[in-house]
């Protein structure tokens, strides 16, 4: 049974109509139509060290980075927010948990938002910068995102797998692997009655806004499509309650096919990007995740370190 925490949460959030916004393709243009203009986070976060990176191509952005007391290892998150929203409260409060829990230092980009930055530009973007963390951190190198930040993070590992910068491990919370969005299982298994936070249609129009000149399935945009040989370590976290559950499935079975050493967490009534909320199932997954990580340092989980 659901805890009585995650109940509340998803009361809470059908509510305030959180999922309205994406209902369709005119409900999400109307919503992005209200948002400042890319970069709206300017200012320092409490708790966190803030920096600014500039490409090769000239694409600038801040960063923050939530200093931990480990020294043998580095987490780069990719914040989700299906490519519109920058860094946003939960983000920070996230990092800011898991540093406290695991740690370790994390890197937080605050990267370009549609419209202001299309697929091409931002994964090459992510990519530079990924070799920028790397440079800096001098210790093992652990990729994870949520949403958006997830496909982020996979397409960043898919370009340096086999590579002397080959990340840690790979840690993925509810990623949007497809921006297409048309997988037939969402709808045949009901979901989009019981997503209290997304709905495809929206979510659909905003992948096309993202993909810009390339197609849906491109790996640059779709990162289900790229190639899957030879990944790191992969864990795949997904609630039954989200509508990206299909598409998290089958990156699980490409990875299977490929042989890249996965865990696949899927929570039963658990709604989109669960464990950035406080609730019973996050804790339990951020501590399964604590243990594995701890693990691939060679930490003592007996002494912290």
């Amino acid at each position: 049974m659901p805890s009585k925490e995650s109940i509340a949460i998803k009361q809470k959030l059908t509510a305030e109509g959180f999922h309205h916004k994406w209902e369709d393709a005119k409900a999400i243009r109307q919503y992005i139509a209200t948002m400042p203009p890319y970069p709206a986070l300017t200012g320092e976060q409490e708790g966190f060290e803030m920096r600014s990176f500039q490409s090769e191509s000239g694409l600038s952005m801040n960063y923050y980075i939530s200093h931990g007391a480990r020294d043998k290892g580095t987490v780069l998150y990719l914040h989700g927010g299906a490519y519109i929203e920058e860094i946003l409260p939960p983000h920070f409060a996230f990092v800011k948990q898991w540093t406290k829990l695991t740690g370790l230092s994390i890197y937080m980009p605050n990267y370009p938002t549609v419209p202001s930055i299309e697929a091409g530009d931002l994964t090459e973007l992510m990519r530079e910068y990924y070799k920028f963390v790397c440079s800096k951190a001098q210790s093992p190198v652990f990729l994870m995102g949520d949403s958006a930040g997830g496909a982020l993070a996979l397409n960043v590992a898919q370009g340096f797998k086999e590579t002397p910068l080959t990340p840690k491990r790979l840690i993925l919370i509810a990623p949007w692997v497809d921006v297409a969005m048309d997988n037939p299982q969402i709808a045949k298994l009901g979901i989009p009655q019981r997503d209290v936070f997304l709905q495809p249609a929206g979510l659909g129009a905003v992948g096309r806004m993202y993909a810009g000149n390339l197609p849906m399935d491109d790996p640059a945009v779709s990162p289900l499509f790229g190639d899957m040989k030879n990944l790191p370590s992969t864990v795949i976290l997904i609630g039954t309650d989200d509508s990206l559950l299909p598409d998290a499935r089958l990156l699980r079975d490409r990875l299977d096919d490929e042989g890249v050493d996965t865990e696949y967490w899927e929570y039963e009534h658990m709604m989109h990007v669960w464990p950035l909320f406080p609730m019973p199932e996050a804790e339990e997954a951020l501590d399964r995740l604590n243990r594995m990580i701890t693990r691939d340092l060679g930490y003592n989980e007996m002494d912290g370190g």
